[in-house]
């Protein structure tokens, strides 16, 4: 019989080899969170700098993209009813204007037709200018009679493509001397902000860029007076992921919390903008009501800031770990 004292025990199981996987990288992941946001503050008035740096980077393209955004509601914003001038000829009598109007309001294109006699627009000219001892003078009326259509909007499709094959066809009527569409301003606007859009895209990819270099050169500043901390870690074995870690995070809160920092500068610029916004809108009978920043683009913005100053840490670790793995070789 075997002496139970001559029995091997099992060996013990290390600790770190038994632990779950997902245990021992999440370790790894707050270290490296906690040691990059006290390495974040360590000299807070360069800090500071840099993400005022990158907010004001930041906070420019996002100004622009609102206002493009805000300008594109008044194109967009169907509520109000285009309406069609139609002026008549001169040897148009009024019978035949309400005749004609008559006639127009029949359409099933159209929802409503108000006739303005010359008188009445005589009458108006002389309110609105004020030259009514000069029209008192003229031997007789020289205004037009006006046909003043509301197109049915609920049997439109694209508003601009309808509404201008609808003028053309009123055009072709005989009473007709010209057409006037208060949609024209709208579509010359359009064109307008499909240029702003481009201008907005080239100016975020440079500010963008312009981030990268920021954030970049403070990850490199870091680098640069942790140099012998990072060469005695490669020396005991530490691998480029554990050393590019704390740097990566690094970037990422350059890059959060001056996002957060934009936003800021842009909803007081806005808090600045909304009264006479409101007040220049009144003055134009609108109900326009300036938008802020909504929580999409709230997420947006700070997942692209966030994305920018990851791509700049990890720019500037790489080559300094590419030109460190050389100097070894």
């Amino acid at each position: 019989m075997a002496n139970p004292s001559n029995k091997k025990t099992p060996p013990k199981r290390n600790a770190a080899s038994s632990a779950n996987p997902l245990s021992a990288w999440w370790n790894q992941q707050s270290s490296a969170i906690h040691f990059s946001m006290e390495r974040l503050w360590f000299n807070p008035v360069s800090t500071w700098i840099t993400l005022a740096a990158i907010a004001i980077a930041l906070s420019l393209p996002t100004s622009l993209h609102l206002l493009l955004k805000n300008m594109q509601t008044l194109t967009a914003d169907k509520r109000e009813v285009p309406t069609i001038t139609l002026f008549l000829k001169p040897a148009v009598v009024e019978q035949q204007a309400k005749d004609r109007a008559e006639l127009l309001s029949e359409l099933p294109e159209i929802d409503n037709v108000r006739v303005v006699t010359r008188e009445e627009a005589l009458a108006d000219f002389r309110k609105i200018t004020g030259f009514a001892q000069t029209l008192e003078t003229l031997d007789e009326n020289p205004l037009p009679h006006v046909l003043i259509l509301t197109p049915r909007l609920s049997l439109l499709g694209d508003l601009e493509m309808d509404v201008a094959g609808l003028s053309k066809k009123l055009k072709a009527y005989p009473e007709v001397d010209d057409v006037q569409i208060d949609v024209e301003w709208v579509q010359r606007l359009r064109g307008i902000l499909r240029i702003a859009e481009r201008i907005v895209l080239v100016v975020s990819v440079l500010l963008g860029l312009t981030v990268l270099l920021v954030v970049g050169n403070t990850i490199r500043l870091d680098i640069e007076n942790r140099k012998e901390e990072i060469r005695v870690t490669q020396l005991i074995g530490a691998t480029n992921a554990y050393i590019r870690r704390p740097f990566i995070y690094n970037g990422v809160w350059l890059g959060l919390f001056g996002g957060v920092l934009s936003l800021v500068i842009v909803h007081v610029a806005l808090l600045f903008l909304v009264e006479p916004v409101t007040k220049l809108a009144s003055l134009y009978g609108s109900t326009f009501i300036l938008s802020g920043i909504d929580v999409v683009m709230t997420l947006k913005i700070l997942l692209a800031s966030s994305v920018l100053g990851v791509i700049g840490s990890w720019l500037a670790v790489g080559r300094y770990l590419w030109q460190s793995d050389d100097a070894i070789k």
